[in-house]
């Protein structure tokens, strides 16, 4: 249907709302509780104001649905100074926090302060004007609602950063179905919390972080703790960078979505202090040879008749994992017992690197560069370890790695590319694709195909599982061969967020979806969209960061995980074969209810 907006004609879809057609057509309307992942939107901040020819004073356009012949009007003397007004508000008790705070020179509410023009040091108390006692008062009825949630190891909360444009709301109750977010209080001491303000005990996914415009949820950053690290000369400090995070570090240095920039996170960590840099990727073509294992086990037993605890699921995603603990317990047999990649490539680091090469595991600190605030969870885990010493000593976000980059002054883009150390720095293009969801379950089947037939795959690329879909279903038909008695057909699911596992999970109890192998990613878009990513995300970023993932597979010479000459030599060297008692020992794990 056709609208005017400033006059001039756009077409627009049945159903939208007017700030959806503003933002597809690159007029500027201010807003901090709308974004397109988390709709429907309440229209709570009152900045994305306008006029229309069908309705009497200003409205929110993100609640205003399109209609045939309407005509808004997004710029006038009224509507600036309504928006104007209304961001001041929020400025009133926001001002002065800037200098300390995390996301300055990266913060929504400071970005709209500079479009709509306002001042904010105007905001900010000069307190040579006042008394000693009024000054008290004034710093003590800033803070007379402040809320500082530090308990859990991954997510950060403190609400006196909090505009109350509910997004975390939305997103912790529509992506993870959890909605353990809240409003708190009522008139001018409302406040976005959890029940009761609690402390935060959830999945630990952080989509409530990437999600919040301002500083008010962050990860729980451990940059001091790095810094400490890096300086002591005692310790071997080694390095292990995520499939995704190569894809996404660069829109922190201005470049755009998808960008690989592998070579250039490797030279700053070496320039930083790091001893040795392995790769994540490695790791994940380990984990899908011990999961293909897994699943092929499975599979024998349900052809003999057996109980085979299908389907199986994935088991590496962290918050994934906890939430099947805490809220689904009866589905703990069906997840595979393989560990994440982050957590093979620590047990690997700390023992068979650490064999190989006659070091104490105790004399390395092994540290993750990670898509995921829920890894820093993963690594506290008591079963992550040996002895008392954990695999994984620290974990940062990719946001986390960025932000101590600026802090060392590098130009980032401008650095020239470094190579991971060979040990475990060779991957396969099954590998890669873990960063994107889908990308599990096409590796995994790209390796069990082979090894139950004995015969190469002909079309790797398994685009049934690829996309963003909330679920995707597919079957793959394995023929009859000299390794297979009879054809086999494997059904398969996708899923990413919560809110989509659940529905499968549901689906499986009442019987009404069958499945072999699940694979399940607690964010939008697996890790290319994890709670550590760089801010801003939405649908259109994750694409351009899904689209280089799946071209870097493409370009690979080894794209299937059981073929990677390191993963063949770790094998022969040292685990023998998959499965085998010290495989079981070091890369796979149990769960617990919790």
């Amino acid at each position: 249907m056709k609208i005017f907006i400033d006059k001039k004609e756009y077409f627009a879809k049945e159903g939208q709302t007017v700030l959806e057609v503003c933002r597809e057509n690159d007029i500027f309307i201010p807003s901090l509780c709308f974004h397109k992942d988390l709709l429907p939107v309440e229209g709570v901040c009152r900045l994305c104001l306008v006029k229309t020819n069908k309705h009497n004073g200003l409205l929110s356009s993100c609640g205003l649905k399109v209609q045939e012949g309407l005509e808004v009007f997004t710029q006038d003397e009224d509507i600036n100074k309504a928006r104007k007004y209304n961001l001041e508000l929020l400025w009133a008790d926001h001002a002065g926090k800037c200098a300390q705070c995390s996301r300055n020179g990266n913060c929504e509410l400071q970005e709209l302060a500079k479009e709509v023009g306002i001042d904010t040091n105007d905001f900010v108390p000069e307190f040579g004007d006042f008394e000693k006692e009024e000054q008290l008062k004034i710093l003590k009825n800033s803070l007379k609602n402040r809320v500082v949630d530090d308990k859990n190891p991954s997510v950060y909360r403190d609400n006196q950063y909090c505009v109350e444009c509910r997004r975390c709301i939305r997103a912790c109750k529509n992506i993870q179905a959890l909605g353990l977010y809240e409003m708190n209080h009522r008139s001018i001491e409302s406040n976005v919390g959890t029940a009761g303000e609690e402390p935060l005990d959830c999945i630990y996914c952080g989509q409530c972080s990437v999600y919040c415009p301002t500083a008010a949820i962050n990860e729980k950053e451990n940059i001091e703790d790095l810094k400490r690290v890096l300086q002591d000369s005692k310790k071997l400090k080694v390095f292990q960078i995520a499939p995704s995070s190569r894809f996404t570090l660069g829109e922190e240095f201005g470049m755009e979505p998808g960008t690989p920039v592998e070579g250039k996170i490797i030279t700053a960590l070496r320039k930083m202090g790091a001893d040795l840099i392995f790769d994540t990727t490695f790791a994940a073509d380990l984990t899908i040879v011990e999961e293909a294992n897994e699943l092929l086990g499975r599979l024998r037993k349900k052809s003999k008749g057996e109980e085979a605890r299908l389907p199986m699921f994935t088991s590496c995603c962290p918050s994934w994992v906890l939430y099947v603990e805490k809220y689904r317990p009866d589905f703990i047999p069906y997840l595979s017992s393989c560990k994440s990649p982050q957590q093979m490539m620590g047990a690997m680091v700390k023992n068979y690197y650490a064999q190989k090469e006659k070091i104490n595991r105790e004399n390395i600190m092994a540290i993750s560069v990670m898509p995921c605030t829920s890894k820093k969870y993963e690594a506290r885990r008591e079963e992550m370890g040996k002895d008392g010493n954990p695999d994984v000593d620290l974990v940062i976000t990719t946001r986390e790695l960025a932000r101590l980059i600026k802090d060392q002054k590098f130009a980032f883009p401008d650095l020239e590319d470094g190579e991971f150390d060979k040990a475990m720095g060779i991957y396969s293009g099954a590998g890669i694709i873990f960063g994107s969801t889908g990308g599990v379950m096409e590796a995994g089947l790209r390796t069990a195909y082979e090894k139950l037939t004995c015969r190469e795959m002909e079309k790797l690329d398994y685009e049934q599982v690829r996309g963003d879909a909330g679920i995707r279903e597919a079957e793959l038909t394995i023929p009859k061969t000299g390794c297979l008695s009879r054809e086999l057909t494997v059904r398969v699911a996708v899923a990413h967020e919560i809110n989509n596992a659940k529905k499968i999970l549901d689906n499986i109890e009442s019987g009404k979806s069958k499945y072999d192998f699940v694979e399940v990613m607690a964010c939008p878009s697996g890790c290319l969209g994890g709670g550590g990513q760089p801010r801003p995300v939405d649908s259109e970023i994750r694409r351009k960061r899904r689209e280089a993932i799946y071209k870097k597979d493409a370009g690979l010479p080894v794209r299937k995980s059981h073929e990677n000459p390191a993963i063949e030599k770790v094998y022969q060297d040292y685990l023998g074969s998959p499965g085998s008692e010290l495989a079981e020992e070091l890369l796979h794990t149990n769960y617990n209810k919790r």
